[in-house]
């Protein structure tokens, strides 16, 4: 570890830089000419400390097994341990000015108190709601863990200093749970950084017919039951069986993996459905660039009506036109036109979106992804990065 002190950390019970949205935010952050370090899960090959474009990586052993609630609780609470430990002992953190914790978990918020009764900034960075992930994580102990959620979420915010959400929506929300006490809030955006998938660009789009050349879709992320990989690949089914040539991509890895390579076998789709492992971030816009239509299967639950896929996000930056589940997040920002939607959780409503894609001229495909683009260009991550600058400047002169 060097020994200038660091002035801002962050604290991210996930894995850097995989984390995108941590990568995005430190990097940016770079910008203040601070020493910048993040506390992160070492995953299998990597070093316990290394320099990444700039910021120190610090990575602590652990795991994020997604398992069920013991093992969920085990893991957090060994992570949030080891983050306390750090930051109250080790001499680099004497001097902090900000620790910026990453959700979840709230309670993660805990580590950061040693350093804030030294005079540090805490900004709670919520990457999702606590209490709606308890009730649909667990459904079983739902009613009782939410509540629990809802008390450490009340708790951790009162704590912060800067609360940053996701969505105009998830504000909505937290707006309408107050924490008696003013609170200063802002909404970052998991919009792409184009740093990783450069400006952005118009495509022209070919999109096939029946019995012409193959439709290529994709889907690139985490496989988890959440993410609805099922319902294409089962939608996928249906439309091949209509004559349609239909052909879809799944980049990822994740727990859901084995089930989802069971179903392709059992559904006769080996041909026509092809599980990936995920690729380096510099090769992803290529290969995206590749096919005809991002698939956006989430299901619609408690908390996914909150949410706003960052993969949905990609392909609109893109230019990638998008089949998106109907959840209300998704309109709220896209609008009716700009994507083509089917109820959440139903392969023949998919299926029959699929067909509605593939039958839509040139120059309607080209017109739903360039007001896709439009309607986000507001939150594009240039606009998002100042507004996170702005914060900033702010908590270290104040």
């Amino acid at each position: 570890m060097p020994r200038q002190a660091i002035e801002v950390l962050h604290l991210a019970f996930s894995h850097y830089p995989a984390d995108t949205r941590v990568k995005r935010e430190t990097q940016s952050l770079l910008a203040l000419g601070r020493r910048i370090a993040v506390i992160a899960l070492r995953g299998d090959g990597q070093r316990t400390v290394e320099r990444c474009s700039g910021v120190l990586a610090i990575r602590v052993p652990g795991r994020k097994t997604r398992g069920g609630l013991f093992r969920y609780l085990r893991d957090y609470l060994d992570f949030v341990g080891r983050c306390r430990h750090l930051v109250a002992r080790h001499t680099r953190f004497a001097k902090l000015r900000v620790v910026h914790v990453h959700t979840l978990p709230d309670f993660l918020i805990w580590a950061a108190l040693p350093a804030q009764r030294r005079g540090a900034r805490v900004v709670l960075d919520m990457h999702e709601i606590f209490p709606e992930f308890a009730r649909t994580k667990f459904p079983r102990l739902g009613r009782v863990l939410g509540l629990l959620a809802q008390i450490v979420e009340r708790w951790a915010r009162s704590r912060a200093d800067l609360t940053v959400t996701v969505t105009r929506p998830i504000d909505a929300l937290l707006a309408a749970r107050p924490i008696n006490r003013t609170e200063h809030r802002i909404i970052l955006h998991n919009t792409a950084d184009p740093a990783d998938f450069g400006e952005g660009r118009e495509r022209r789009v070919v999109v096939a017919t029946p019995r012409e050349r193959v439709l290529k879709l994709v889907y690139h992320g985490t496989l988890t039951p959440l993410y609805g990989l099922d319902v294409a690949i089962r939608a996928t089914g249906i439309a091949r069986a209509t004559g349609l040539p239909v052909h879809l991509s799944i980049i990822g890895n994740g727990p859901e993996r084995p089930r989802l390579r069971e179903l392709i076998q059992t559904l006769g789709l080996s041909n026509d459905v092809r599980l990936e492992m995920p690729i380096p971030q510099t090769a992803l816009p290529a290969r995206l660039g590749e096919c005809d239509a991002g698939v956006v299967p989430t299901r619609l639950n408690g908390m996914t009506q909150y949410s706003l896929s960052t993969k949905l996000l990609e392909y609109v930056h893109l230019g990638l036109p998008v089949l998106a589940a109907r959840l209300p997040t998704y309109l709220a920002y896209l609008g009716w036109e700009s994507a083509w939607y089917w109820d959440p959780d139903s392969p023949p409503d998919l299926a029959r979106a699929i067909r509605d894609f593939a039958t839509s001229s040139p120059e309607e495909v080209a017109r739903r992804a360039w007001q896709a683009h439009e309607r986000l260009k507001s939150i594009a991550w240039p606009t998002e990065q100042e507004r996170l600058l702005a914060a900033y400047k702010a908590l270290l002169t104040s």
